[in-house]
């Protein structure tokens, strides 16, 4: 028998590649070419040592290095180095940027010892030469109560538009005889005692402050007034009175406000009983508020499920209010006793412009339906209840978490 012919192999479908200059892959460097504003966005999201190595790539590369409008040197990738090699670092770092302008400069104030203040204040001296706009410093003393004393560039600057001050352990600021930061609209504080010579110095120092952010503080005034402020957060500090005096919050401007305190008040322990100190659940009365024009307001704490009077009192001082978030957490604590609260005066409120309250809680219980009850009858129409995780986000609030996070977990290390 004849033998078959082989079968044709079949005609290839593609052509192979790289055969013609048409058809050799592109190796352009079309990253390099984007513009310098989208480098520095890409670049934000490193580390910032390897943020700086990236200088070596090409001398397109050194430039964006350069250039780069914010830096950061409080990270976890400083977490593990000694201060003398931190130092190094920065030292090294800095000179390089020395005619660079800087919209956004995050690092430490080391009051540890001589040489290291000094080297930090360089630092700081040397952003706000470069026109900083957003300053944060970690201020890092030799004990817990430390008093410390500012830079002085950093009380009479005229670029800062945002400031920053944490602290790790808890310092006391020695309160400037001169702070003049003109263009200042932003000003956090962590883990400070803030005091009523403080307070002052920074309210007629600051003519446009608008943003006034207080997270675990201890606040040994009689009160915050302002005519700017238009934003106020109030986050967990002790707010430290005399005996039956009241704490007040003068501000006729402010459109927001975040009261979020596991107690409201609380007094001096050498005034009560010297063996602890005791705090109140109940003393939303010794507060005094000129809130006016309040359109937005957070409560949160112990007390504001088993205190439908508190949230109430908060409610009758606010009758422009159009936004409400309560969140209800469960604790306890040291009581004392009030006088009964009256129903026809202490559970009324009006606010025209409120028609739904978000309330936010881990589980419900009787208190939050008794809240709820008193919300009902006094003309609002929903309650959206949300029972689980009691977090809740605020943008004037993420600046500070960002420190925060990084402080607590130097702590346990």
């Amino acid at each position: 028998m004849p033998r078959r012919k082989p079968k044709p192999k079949p005609k290839p479908t593609h052509k192979p590649t790289g055969t013609t200059p048409e058809e050799v892959p592109s190796t352009t460097d079309r990253i390099s070419k984007l513009a310098d504003h989208i480098l520095h966005h890409i670049l934000s999201f490193l580390p910032l040592k390897e943020a700086g190595r990236t200088s070596i790539l090409s001398h397109r590369w050194i430039h964006v290095w350069l250039s780069m409008q914010g830096l950061k040197f409080y990270t976890d990738e400083f977490a593990n180095c000694g201060p003398e090699k931190f130092i190094s670092y920065v030292n090294a770092a800095l000179p390089y940027r020395s005619k660079q302008d800087l919209q956004v400069f995050k690092t430490f104030l080391l009051n540890d010892s001589s040489t290291n203040l000094a080297a930090s204040t360089r630092w700081i001296t040397h952003a706000l030469r470069n026109d900083v706009r957003v300053l944060h410093i970690i201020i890092r003393p030799k004990s817990s109560g430390e008093n410390v004393i500012l830079p002085r560039p950093m009380l009479t600057s005229q670029s800062l538009e945002e400031l920053g001050l944490f602290s790790f352990p808890n310092v006391k600021i020695t309160s400037p005889n001169v702070m003049s930061l003109s263009q200042l609209k932003t000003l956090s504080l962590q883990l400070m005692y803030v005091t009523s010579a403080f307070l002052e110095t920074i309210i007629s120092g600051c003519q446009r402050l608008e943003n006034l952010n207080l997270h675990y503080c201890w606040i040994t005034c009689s009160g915050i007034s302002s005519r700017v402020l238009r934003n106020l957060v109030v986050e967990n500090c002790e707010l430290q009175i005399q005996w039956k005096n009241k704490f007040y919050i003068c501000t006729p401007n402010l459109v927001h406000l975040r009261f979020n305190q596991k107690y409201a008040i609380c007094w001096p322990p050498e005034e009560l009983h010297k063996q602890y100190h005791c705090q109140f659940k109940q003393d939303f009365r010794n507060l005094k508020l000129d809130v006016p024009n309040l359109k937005s307001l957070i409560l949160g704490g112990y007390w504001v499920a088993s205190e439908p009077g508190a949230v109430s009192f908060f409610l009758r001082h606010s009758p422009l209010l159009e936004k409400l978030t309560l969140i209800c957490s469960k604790g306890t604590g040291f009581g004392m006793d009030m006088d009964p609260i009256n129903l026809l005066s202490d559970l009324c409120f009006q606010c025209k412009n409120l028609t739904s309250v978000d309330l936010l809680c881990r589980k419900t219980d009787e208190n939050i339906e008794k809240l709820t009850e008193v919300l009902m009858r006094n003309g609002i129409a929903n309650v959206n209840l949300t029972v689980g995780d009691l977090s809740f986000g605020d943008d004037s609030l993420k600046m500070l978490y960002d420190v925060l996070y990084w402080v607590q977990g130097q702590m346990f290390k």
